[in-house]
């Protein structure tokens, strides 16, 4: 794994820096044809240099990540030029994450893998990068079982065709740096089409723009096997409508809703919060509809009432992932939320903090605990680290 060290301090560190330079370069020069696994984020010309021994040197390439973080490179020509000599030389490769190659300036621009690479190729993730390139040589990789897009890459046919062979896991991404996000919105017939081909296929979507692209009908389609739904959102979202839709439309795919933002201002709420204020029925709705959701944080205030009545009907609710400051401990639920006397006497007993982790521990059969801040964010980075390069 090649990632660029900051800015020296001292000309002690310059040095330092310069050594660990060439003794990286050294190596890819005499051990280069033997490695296979290879992370390398490109900064500025020093990590371009690297690069640029690695495409010369390795020819034995199984997994491969290049990851452009400069916005204005003057060598992305020539980066683009050797990422296509790379690729035609490394065909045996099986898993290619190629993020922020940006080939808008050529119309059409030919993609560095197709049918060469059709018969080892299993994952492949393109995020933010070939948005000028027509995707027909992703028509050729039918082995292929992971395919991560921006949003304005979907392409029914394409999609059809791939699922209808060996696709199992498509992630919709966009981040920040995603630009163009419009592309004519895949059909709720199409997906059907896409689902009847490719009945294993299941759809993940990590969102990270303050577009409410839900509502703009782009996702959340009633035919789409969405499995996992994430918002890394700086923003607080004002989700109801789309909770609903998910109880509606994926109830027997969806494993996954998170809404977490890295700030947190966006968890703040107001103080006394009534139960009309909280989206407490809808995340109990949530629990009840989705049998198979396993995984679920938001940025709403919840009370422990409704945390033990969500976990009551859900025993598969294994990461819930709590804030210790979005807890409530009431029980101001509605009467005519619960006709079960037994969760209800169970909420009563405990919704109080000095039995509410023990409670939900016990329904669940594992240990479970409201989470601190940094162990929050600690376990939302390990959780989702395949996506940490497009936060």
């Amino acid at each position: 794994e090649i990632f660029e060290m900051g800015i020296p301090s001292s000309l002690e560190d310059l040095q330092q820096c310069e050594n660990i330079h060439q003794n990286v370069l050294e190596c890819v020069d005499k051990f280069g044809r033997y490695m296979k696994n290879i992370i390398i984020a490109i900064r500025s010309s020093s990590s371009f240099e690297v690069y640029m021994k690695l495409v010369q040197n390795c020819t034995n390439a199984k997994n491969f990540t290049l990851i452009s973080m400069c916005a204005d490179f003057s060598e992305m020509e020539l980066l683009k030029c050797s990422l296509h000599e790379f690729l035609q030389r490394n065909n045996t490769i099986r898993k290619l994450n190629i993020e922020n190659i940006d080939d808008s300036g050529m119309k059409n621009a030919p993609l560095p893998f197709g049918l060469k690479h059709s018969s080892h190729l299993q994952s492949l993730w393109i995020v933010n990068s070939f948005r000028s390139s027509c995707l027909s040589n992703l028509m050729y990789l039918v082995n292929l079982s992971e395919l991560a897009l921006t949003p304005h890459q979907l392409n029914f046919s394409l999609l059809k065709h791939l699922a209808s062979h060996s696709l199992k896991e498509l992630h919709i991404v966009a981040n920040a740096q995603t630009k163009g996000f419009y592309n004519e919105a895949i059909s709720d017939a199409q997906w059907g089409e896409i689902r009847k081909h490719g009945p294993k296929l299941r759809v993940h979507c990590f969102l990270a723009r303050a577009h409410e692209w839900t509502e703009k009908e782009v996702f959340l389609k009633p035919s789409m096997p969405l499995t996992s739904l994430i918002y890394r959102k700086n923003v607080w979202i004002k989700y109801l409508e789309s909770v609903c839709t998910l109880m509606s439309y994926h109830r027997d795919t969806l494993t996954t809703f998170v809404d977490f933002s890295l700030t947190n201002q966006p968890y703040n709420y107001p103080t006394p919060l009534a139960y009309g204020d909280r989206v407490d029925g809808h995340m109990i709705g949530l629990a009840r509809q989705c049998p198979l959701i396993q995984t679920l944080t938001i940025k709403e205030a919840l009370s422990s009432a409704a945390i033990l009545l969500m976990v009551y009907y859900n025993r598969n609710l294994t990461d819930l992932l709590v804030r210790c400051d979005m807890v409530l401990y009431v029980n101001d639920l509605p009467n005519d939320i619960e006709t079960d006397l037994v969760a209800k006497h169970f909420v009563e007993d405990n919704y109080e903090r000095d039995n509410f982790e023990n409670a939900v521990s016990s329904l669940l059969g594992s240990e479970w605990h409201v989470l601190d801040i940094s162990e929050f964010y600690e376990i939302i980075d390990l959780k989702y680290s395949k996506y940490s390069q497009c936060l």
